[in-house]
């Protein structure tokens, strides 16, 4: 049987990561997903990484937070992609998808991934960020 999971160095796992992604933000937003996106910081070139934040707010239950996070590992373990090479990107939910909203939430990534790693380099272009 093969491992299909997303393994650890394509995971944001520390707090640390997290808010250094929040400081140094890069976003694109959506219906129902805001994409977040960072560089990978000076001690680590390697692979994209991602992280999941869904709020209680957008999902009381937890079984349903669980099941949004799964769906956007999910996505991003098939749809890896190089330019995402050396960034951090986290997939902040805005509202609760309908049940069957697994597909939204995919093309939803897919459109917003690239838009936001974009600004990044025009923000970067402009001299703003090394």
């Amino acid at each position: 049987m093969t491992d299909c999971s997303l393994g650890k160095e394509h995971r944001l796992r520390r707090r640390n990561d997290f808010k250094r992604v929040f400081r140094h933000q890069n976003k694109a937003a959506g219906k129902y997903v805001v994409v977040l996106t960072s560089r990978h910081g000076q001690a680590y070139r390697g692979p994209g990484r991602i992280g999941v934040v869904v709020s209680t707010k957008v999902a009381k239950l937890a079984v349903r937070r669980h099941q949004l996070k799964r769906w956007v590992r999910e996505w991003f373990r098939q749809e890896v992609k190089p330019e995402i090479y050396g960034m951090d990107v986290v997939v902040l939910f805005r509202r609760n998808p309908p049940d069957d909203g697994h597909q939204l939430v995919d093309k939803e990534c897919q459109k917003l991934i690239p838009k936001a790693i974009k600004a990044a380099d025009d923000y970067n272009k402009r001299g703003k960020r090394s």
